[in-house]
């Protein structure tokens, strides 16, 4: 009952870390890339890193993957590799910085 009882805290203290989830971290990412380049990405295997919060507003979070997106008639795709700082902005989690 013990050992029950400490996972049950532990779930409820990961789920109350405040930080985004991947797929916040996402949704973000296509609304990033969407205002700087004015096209519409997809990601293919994105892995969202953990998201650490730092001394700055905001969580860094790694990601990795595949991005895609139509360039004229052809579509397109590139590595996306980095560190993203993301932030809730007016209660939508948003990219605030590139590392």
């Amino acid at each position: 009952m013990k050992k029950l009882w400490m996972v049950c805290v532990t779930v409820l203290l990961a789920a109350c870390s405040g930080g985004p989830r991947s797929g916040d971290v996402e949704k973000a990412l296509t609304a990033y890339f969407k205002e700087a380049t004015g096209t519409t990405m997809t990601f293919e295997r994105l892995k969202v890193g953990e998201c650490v919060r730092g001394d700055s507003p905001g969580y860094a979070c790694s990601v990795t993957g595949t991005a895609r997106y139509q360039l004229g008639t052809r579509t397109e795709q590139q590595q996306l590799v980095g560190t993203f700082v993301i932030d809730k902005v007016d209660g939508t989690w948003t990219v605030v910085d590139r590392r």
